[in-house]
């Protein structure tokens, strides 16, 4: 599947709103609209949709983590933002997170802030409370299994939200993006890992992987597998 033609659509999109140094939505928006941008979903493949849609996330959150200036950070924020509500797929497809862009987004909405924009903190709070993003990636062929996981995975998710709104919510953004947040995620993933063991043990369910990768604001990486 050649995505390369929706990247660049993507390009031209954030390019063109980053180019009078735009940093509002509502100009994202206004950019959006002129360019009919919501037919990029005409050309969808039919399928591997979730691998379509990702790609376009992932093109768009390229963007929004990037070093490129701030116009261009938020325009990927936005597009993200966009693609998310326009999509006419039911359920929507989720925006996968890791941790490690959480963090360099959490830095975008430091850096808005301090431009005196007030828009970028709510936005992720309704981004958060709307259920849009997916954190991490659970795996598994038994379908039983798999319901019970993804049951677990949401709670871990929701954990992770919760922390984040802290960081949002509280007015020292700056003490809290140097404080170790893994200790609200990993003793809960460790509990997790040794349930999703003790399910494949006493089910005889054959697991290829759980995967959790949990990057620490500090810059190291814990990475727990199950096999």
């Amino acid at each position: 599947m050649d995505l390369s033609p929706f990247k660049r659509d993507i390009d031209e999109l954030i390019n063109e709103f980053a180019e009078g140094e735009s940093t509002a939505l509502a100009d994202m928006k206004r950019v959006w609209i002129s360019r009919k941008f919501s037919y990029i979903y005409e050309a969808s493949p039919s399928t591997n949709l979730a691998f379509f849609m990702q790609s376009l996330y992932a093109h768009s959150i390229g963007y929004m983590i990037g070093n490129a200036s701030l116009s261009h950070r938020l325009g990927g924020l936005y597009c993200l933002y966009c693609l998310y509500e326009t999509q006419p797929f039911k359920p929507p497809f989720r925006i996968y997170l890791s941790i490690g862009e959480l963090k360099k987004l959490t830095n975008l909405v430091v850096d808005a802030k301090g431009k005196g924009l007030k828009v970028v903190s709510p936005l992720i709070r309704i981004m958060l409370e709307k259920n849009m993003f997916l954190f991490g990636s659970v795996e598994i062929n038994e379908g039983s299994v798999t319901e019970t996981v993804n049951q677990l995975t949401e709670l871990q998710n929701a954990r992770i939200q919760a922390a984040y709104k802290k960081l949002l919510a509280n007015t020292r953004m700056e003490h809290f993006l140097h404080m170790d947040l893994v200790r609200y995620i990993v003793p809960y993933e460790i509990h997790l890992c040794k349930i999703i063991h003790f399910l494949s043990r006493h089910m005889n369910v054959c697991i290829n992987y759980v995967h959790f990768t949990i990057k620490e604001f500090i810059g190291e990486t814990y990475m727990i597998l199950l096999f």
